[in-house]
């Protein structure tokens, strides 16, 4: 496992992050690692999103083109209530 140093961490920062840390019951290694992991992950999340809704319009545009529906649906609304 690889480490870590952070260096020139304002106090203020250093404060909170172990604040949140207690606060949590973990160490500030354990809790700062876990806030790593976290922001790793999600931005893993929004990138296969991202690549997903790529391949989502690339799909689309390869549907047929749909006629507009408004005046089967009008049709249909007359038809029904007669």
């Amino acid at each position: 496992m690889a480490n870590l140093t952070i260096k020139e961490v304002p106090p203020a920062v250093h404060d909170d992050l172990r604040q949140l840390a207690r606060a949590q019951g973990k160490s500030l290694n354990a809790y700062i690692l876990s806030v790593l992991e976290d922001d790793v992950a999600e931005r893993a999340r929004r990138r296969r999103m991202r690549e997903t809704r790529e391949e989502f319009e690339k799909f689309l545009v390869t549907l047929p083109r749909m006629s507009d529906s408004t005046r089967l649906i009008r049709e249909d609304r007359d038809r029904l209530s007669r």
